[in-house]
């Protein structure tokens, strides 16, 4: 090591170094930081949801006293209404995940980890409701009160038929933007659907009561982590919040898999026989379209609800 000499001044010896392995990361930029990232590819959001022990905590049948029940007698015919419309919202999961995972959604590893353990879930609370208005029969299911109309039959086929094809589409006009539409519409339908199933647990009783509370308390893990992916999404991005008002306005999350049941309205309005219950079934959409650009289309469900009364 050669060490030059001016005048009377010191020598200086160059410090020893090692190359910065970070040298090469962005200091600029919306990725700084990131080694790796790039404009195409958006930062993982990670929530203060903890997917893994929700995870870890699996999924059992809730279980439901069916001789009690028979000993208890039957229920009203509007909160037995109730009941099957929300038991049939409950049992859906599988279709709104078939939307979700066909799309750029199914690249979210966090997303699709719970949604794994969320089918289930949704799963056994909807056959726990399904024990309480069959008394655990095996053939027996809820019936439709009203018929489904032709407009029903079209709309199935498109969901089955057209949207798988459609689903390619979206992820390449959207992109990764189209999970914040998807985290949007399910976090306002599992907080309605914990809403309306409050709401009519408050007027039944014994073995029923139990039930519908205990389903009631199994939606929360879905309630908080739906809820924390949404706003994440659309408070960091203008893209992603106007993709979840596009989808949002597509069609109602009370329509289950996208398909509306034909005794939606008249269940909705048992539910929504009160201001309190009412109030909590807008504020479960409020709580997500506050965050939302440009003007609000009210769900048209919610809209038909009556504005008056105790």
């Amino acid at each position: 090591m050669s060490v030059e000499l001016a005048g009377d001044a010191a020598p200086t010896v160059p410090a020893l170094s090692t190359p910065d392995p970070h040298a090469t990361i962005p200091v600029r930029g919306p990725y700084a930081g990131h080694l790796h990232f790039d404009a195409s590819i958006t930062p993982a959001l990670r929530t203060d949801v903890d997917v893994a022990a929700y995870v870890r905590r699996g999924s059992t049948r809730l279980p439901v006293d069916t001789d009690l029940l028979a000993s208890e007698g039957p229920l009203d015919g509007d909160l037995r209404l109730a009941l099957e419309v929300l038991q049939r919202l409950e049992s859906s999961a599988l279709a709104e995940s078939r939307a979700m995972l066909a799309t750029a959604t199914g690249n979210e590893a966090r997303i699709t980890a719970f949604l794994a353990t969320w089918m289930v879930d949704r799963f056994w609370q909807s056959r726990a409701l399904r024990d309480l208005l069959t008394e655990d029969h095996p053939t027996e299911r809820p019936r439709h009160r009203h018929r489904p109309g032709p407009l029903h039959t079209l709309r199935r086929l498109h969901l089955d038929r057209v949207q798988p094809l459609l689903s390619p589409l979206w992820t390449g006009l959207a992109g990764e933007a189209v999970a914040a539409g998807h985290m949007a519409r399910m976090a306002v339908q599992e907080a309605s659907l914990q809403a309306a199933l409050t709401a009519v647990s408050r007027r039944l009783s014994g073995e029923a009561r139990r039930v519908t509370e205990m389903v009631v308390d199994r939606h929360q893990a879905a309630v908080d982590f739906f809820t924390a992916e949404a706003i994440g999404r659309l408070t960091r991005s203008p893209r992603e919040a106007i993709t979840a008002r596009v989808l949002l306005s597509l069609g109602s999350p009370l329509e289950g898999g996208g398909l509306p049941d034909p005794d939606l309205r008249s269940a909705l309005a048992v539910v929504g026989g009160t201001a309190a219950d009412r109030a909590a079934l807008h504020r479960a959409r409020y709580e997500i379209t506050r965050l939302l650009p440009g003007p609000d289309l009210p769900d048209p469900y919610l809209h038909s609800l009556p504005r008056i009364g105790v």
